[in-house]
């Protein structure tokens, strides 16, 4: 039985292009989005920007396009300000409750983990690409040179919340905008992603002032050389209505066709770890526990016991890494892990073979962190055999608190390598109730 909830029916099936694929696996996917991808979705709120603008002004008339509407209400004293405190005060909203900010970041948070698209374009202001997706933002013509396609980069053609002076919204910013991409470096970067690359629109309908003025703007730029472009959106009048025929229509909800874009990238082995970070919070929030019961362990008593604190910061910091960087994509890559993993194999046998013990134990727990989290999607076992404690002259597994608190006892009585070389450290802390840390580096 189908689903037919909000968000369910809205999931149409749809065969995906072959040149999406082709265009994704070769990093060459562009996404143009528009409003119906984030704050402006009904979902997230009943009532539009528009619709709040127009009651204020108390205007009946429906045919009044976007820009001409915010025009109107700039003109008013005090307008521009009144107007941009409105549109910052809506975002502040919806970021006040997480139920409707999360429904406003779906497509983003399903973005996230799609490494291969770096490219986005946008006439939204809102700044969930950068917060969700890790993408670098170019508002005015001074970002650029931040622009590096090799990393993700947001190209915010009518400006951001987080630079109000920027923002697009009246009949003379759309004037202003239209003759700075004419001219300018925005511009021309835009007309060199719409001809050379495959872009994929998704967020828009029929009606929608910015996506017609981007119709437009693509016939009277690229005229002969218009490329063909593929529409993602729930709107079944956009195909009829539309005169830009070079085009190919794809009638579902933005979100469902990332998520199903994922599936076949997974199925092609073409990303990976989609399912890790849920696993790798849980598993961090343990050893973390784990980890302030030992730091209440007397290191003047017991002084290796700093190997064991040292090999959990070497694991929190690879977990913790792991969680921060997510929404970059990178650790979606195949391989990525592997090859992290063998750095720092290396950097451990440095430490290994110039008796920096105390180090040796850090990277060590960086490296079965990294270990971790490229195998527990694919093994859930080895998470029961994770080693959560360490000690580097333990005779036995370390399998719970209880042994190894044991086996602390057992070396603290051996006046051996690694004892001297912790007791010296160790020393260097004359105060009592003293924890030792190592730092990420």
């Amino acid at each position: 039985m189908n689903c037919e909830c909000a968000i369910c029916k809205e999931h149409k099936p749809f065969v995906m292009p072959k040149e999406i694929l082709d265009a994704a696996e070769n990093g060459e996917l562009v996404l143009f989005c528009g409003a119906g991808i984030s704050t402006e979705n009904k979902r997230v709120l009943p009532f539009s920007f528009y619709k709040e603008i127009q009651e204020e002004l108390e205007i009946a008339d429906n045919t009044l396009s976007f820009s001409k509407l915010m025009q109107m209400y700039c003109d008013l004293p005090n307008g521009r300000r009144k107007l941009l405190k409105k549109i910052k005060n809506r975002f502040e909203y919806i970021h006040s409750f997480p139920e409707l900010e999360r429904a406003a970041t779906r497509f983003h948070r399903e973005l996230a983990e799609l490494y291969f698209i770096k490219t986005i374009i946008t006439t939204n202001w809102d700044a969930y690409f950068e917060e969700c997706c890790a993408a670098t933002p170019i508002t005015t013509p001074e970002d650029y040179i931040f622009w590096d396609e090799n990393e993700r980069c947001v190209l915010k053609i009518h400006g951001s919340i987080n630079n109000l002076g920027s923002i697009v919204a009246t009949d003379d910013d759309y004037t202003k905008c239209a003759e700075r991409l004419e001219k300018g470096i925005i511009g021309a970067t835009l007309k060199t992603i719409l001809a050379r690359r495959t872009v994929v629109f998704i967020g828009f309908s029929f009606g929608d002032e910015d996506f017609s003025q981007i119709m437009a703007y693509l016939q009277t730029e690229l005229k002969e050389i218009m490329p063909h472009i593929y529409i993602v959106t729930i709107d079944e009048q956009l195909n009829s209505k539309l005169c830009y025929k070079n085009s190919t229509y794809i009638l579902t909800d933005g979100t469902y066709f990332l998520h199903q874009l994922k599936l076949e990238m997974l199925e092609k082995k073409l990303i990976e770890n989609c399912n890790t970070l849920p696993i790798i919070e849980v598993v961090n929030s343990a050893i973390n526990d784990l980890h302030n019961k030992i730091s209440h362990i007397d290191i003047h008593i017991y002084p290796s016991v700093i190997y064991c604190l040292a090999y959990q910061d070497g694991v929190i910091h690879a977990f913790e890494r792991f969680i921060q960087l997510y929404n970059t994509g990178n650790y979606n890559i195949p391989g990525i892990m592997s090859s992290s993993a063998r750095a720092y194999h290396d950097i451990k046998q440095k430490c290994t073979d110039s008796k920096n013990y105390w180090d040796e134990a850090y990277y060590e727990g960086y490296l079965n962190g990294l270990i971790l989290i490229d195998s527990c999607e694919k093994d859930r076992d080895i998470i029961k055999e994770f080693p959560y404690t360490y000690l580097p002259n333990a005779k036995c597994v370390l399998d719970s608190y209880d042994t190894f608190f044991k086996e602390l006892e057992r070396v603290t009585k051996k006046d051996d390598k690694y004892h001297k070389y912790a007791k010296v450290i160790v020393d260097k802390f004359k105060e009592p109730g003293m924890v030792v840390h190592h730092p990420p580096y």
